[in-house]
């Protein structure tokens, strides 16, 4: 059976980051990516050419595949170009317990593959903020066997405080440091110890699955299809940010720039804001803007406030997509 191991964490915690590293030197394998999103742009960067509308390959000649559609045929997809190993990356929102009770009560999916870990990443910088406030990240932490706690570099004086926070929110777990995006392949891809994979995959995951709330946020998309400068998006960015950060969950764009035509990724997790990246592999005939907004209990004249000094930021009405 093919060994696929899951990687969860909160919106802006780095999964897509680590994922990215571990695509870029495979160590010989072929690697299937599932990438189960929820309004965010993954992988932009890594793309370079679409096999159909939902499978996609990689540099390295890994496979991604967006899971639009259930698990089961999601996995068929990826298992159809015959891979060596799977990484599930789940939505910053996600709870993986519904996805590890479904992989362990699916029929057809037994005799395919196998759940060999779940990795959760956490953020040093916020973690016991966000183990406060937002409820996924208590229960991506406990259902993990493994934790990468990333970010320490740019805070060393909160690793102490962040590794007694993952010390009460998910004891027995191996935790790693990733310092300046580094990854250890051997340990991200390592097996998880099999009494813990007992425990996450049967009684605790079922007890998650019926006890879940339904998700609580929203998601905007919206395109434009003209260069945008960077600068004044940016801005909008650092002002938003600092208004509703809390509520703010993620914001993420690739953005045409309008002044050195380069495709630029912006993105901010709550308060945080990074600095633009310019993208080395732009996606194919990639044009204008893409902004993705996902917020919490941010109220409705709030939200149309907020999205339309995102169409001004932008320099004109963009088309927008429900979600």
């Amino acid at each position: 059976m093919i060994p696929l191991h899951i990687l969860t964490g909160f919106l802006g915690t780095g999964k897509t980051s680590l994922l990215a590293r571990l695509l870029a030197d495979p160590g010989g394998e072929r690697i299937a990516v599932l990438v189960n999103e929820a309004g965010e742009l993954a992988l932009d960067a890594h793309l370079v050419e679409a096999v159909d509308e939902d499978v996609l390959a990689l540099p390295s000649g890994c496979v991604c595949c967006v899971m639009r559609a259930d698990l089961h045929r999601a996995l068929a997809r990826v298992l159809a170009r015959e891979p060596t190993r799977i990484v599930l990356e789940t939505t910053g929102l996600a709870d993986p317990a519904p996805i590890l009770h479904g992989l362990a009560t699916d029929p057809r999916l037994a005799g395919s593959v196998r759940v060999a870990g779940v990795v959760a990443t956490a953020d040093a910088s916020r973690l016991e903020e966000l183990l406060a406030t937002q409820p996924e990240v208590a229960r991506q932490l406990e259902l993990a066997d493994r934790v990468a706690l990333t970010k320490g570099d740019l805070v060393p004086e909160r690793l102490a405080g962040a590794r007694a926070c993952l010390a009460r929110a998910a004891p027995g777990c191996a935790v790693r440091e990733v310092l300046h995006g580094a990854v250890q392949r051997d340990w991200l891809l390592g097996e998880a110890p099999l009494e813990r994979l007992r425990d996450v995959g049967t009684a605790r995951t079922w007890l998650h699955h019926h006890a879940a709330d339904a998700p609580d946020f929203r998601a905007h998309a919206l395109t434009w299809d003209a260069p945008v400068r960077l600068e004044a998006l940016t801005l909008w960015l650092r002002l938003v940010t600092q208004l509703d950060g809390p509520r703010l969950l993620r914001v993420k764009a690739l953005v045409e720039s309008a002044d050195d035509g380069h495709v630029h990724v912006l993105q901010s997790a709550q308060h945080a804001v990074s600095p633009p990246r310019r993208l080395a592999r732009p996606p194919r005939g990639f044009r204008g803007a893409q902004v993705v907004v996902i917020e919490r209990d941010l109220a409705p004249a709030a939200t149309r406030a907020l999205l339309a000094s995102l169409r001004d930021a932008l320099g004109a009405r963009p088309i927008e997509r429900a979600r």
